[in-house]
């Protein structure tokens, strides 16, 4: 280890200033190397990490679904739009919630459609499409005077998404975990 030549404290080989005195240390060629691959490791190291991180903005902005904002316009726009129209006397606020329900169920199928036809959203697509159609059951079911039995529609609906769900997991292969 190389000595601080204004007060002699021991500075470590990497050290380019005194540790006790701040005073800067004798640099060797050897050492100058050292401080130059490191340099030129660090700089290669951050450029990877841009390069990577912008790859997967990229990637995150070409894939993010964007029909969130899309969708809650839609509706704010339809309850506007029913509204007119109960007070036009289109139909009365008794038989407003079938219509309104039925707007946003095909909202939600409109957005599925969207969802399907862009790239890794099937699953999505799959989920607003079910939420659209139970809704658009809902309120015809509510349009044609059918209201007490669209609760049943709703738990019928609810158990097979979770006996799905139960066999998909079931059917899913669990990890073989070693036991130490």
């Amino acid at each position: 280890m190389p000595f601080c030549q204004k007060c002699g404290t021991e500075i470590p080989a990497e050290g380019a200033f005194c540790p006790k005195c701040g005073h800067q240390a004798a640099v060797s060629p050897a050492a100058v190397e050292r401080g130059r691959a490191r340099g030129e490791k660090h700089e290669k190291s951050e450029k990877s990490e841009k390069s990577e991180k912008q790859e997967k903005g990229e990637k995150e902005e070409k894939s993010g679904d964007k029909t969130g904002p899309l969708v809650g316009g839609l509706i704010l726009v339809w309850l506007g739009v029913s509204f007119y129209l109960v007070q036009i006397h289109y139909f009365d606020w008794s038989n407003w919630w079938p219509y309104f329900i039925i707007g946003i169920g095909i909202i939600l199928i409109m957005q599925a459609v969207v969802r399907y036809s862009s790239s890794g959203f099937k699953g999505a697509a799959l989920g607003s499409l079910i939420g659209g159609a139970v809704l658009l059951i809902i309120g015809l079911a509510g349009m044609v005077g059918m209201r007490d039995w669209w609760p049943f529609v709703l738990i019928g609906i609810g158990v097979a998404v979770l006996v799905g769900g139960v066999t998909a997991r079931m059917r899913t292969p669990k990890p073989d975990v070693a036991r130490s």
